[in-house]
Order: C-alpha cells, then structure tokens, then sequence
C-alpha cells in the first residue's frame, strides 16, 4: 500500500514498505538501507514516513532483523508477547535467530 525511498546521488540506498488493510493493521517489511550508507538517519526517514501514511491503522507491526530491535525501540516500536511464523527454510531461521527453539 505505501512505499518509501532514500536517494543518494541518483540511486536508491535504501526502501522500504507497508502492507496495509487501509483501517485495522499495517505491517512495515522490507526495510533496507545499504550499509555503507548506514547510521546517516536514512532508515530513521524511511520508517518516519511510513508511519506517517500509516498512522490512520490502529496498530502498526514491524518484523525486525534480530540485533536490530533497538533501532526500532527508539522510534516508538515495542515488543509484542507472541508472534508466530512459518518459514520456507525453518532449519535456516532457527540457525540465523529468527526462530526460537519451542
């Protein structure tokens, strides 16, 4: 449902996407910056505009990238009790920690 782009010298160094139903839920995804262009406040502006064409939905879900969480936690994130996936590769998101054992 919505997108946002960081630009750097003509090209794009970092994205990022919202899955909306438009009322109930939003699901931020596919947030990436590139790293050499890291800790320069991109992925801060990608994730404020976001939430900013977001902010109409009651709650707003994040699946981050373990080690990633405090990023997230300084802009307004928090974590959730239970979250449940179904991975293609379960063995490998048990070994990268996307998975926690039962």
């Amino acid at each position: 449902m919505f997108r946002a782009f960081a630009r750097e010298n003509g090209r794009i160094v970092g994205a990022g996407r919202a899955l909306a139903d438009g009322r109930d839920c939003a699901y931020l995804c596919d947030v990436a910056v590139h790293p050499d262009c890291q800790g320069r406040g991109l992925g801060r502006d990608v994730i404020e505009r976001l939430l900013a064409r977001c902010r109409s939905h009651r709650k707003i879900i994040l699946y981050a990238v373990p080690g990633k969480e405090g990023f997230y936690e300084r802009l307004g994130f928090r974590r959730m009790t239970t979250a449940m996936a179904i991975f293609e590769d379960q063995a490998g998101a048990y070994r990268r920690g996307y998975l926690t054992a039962p």
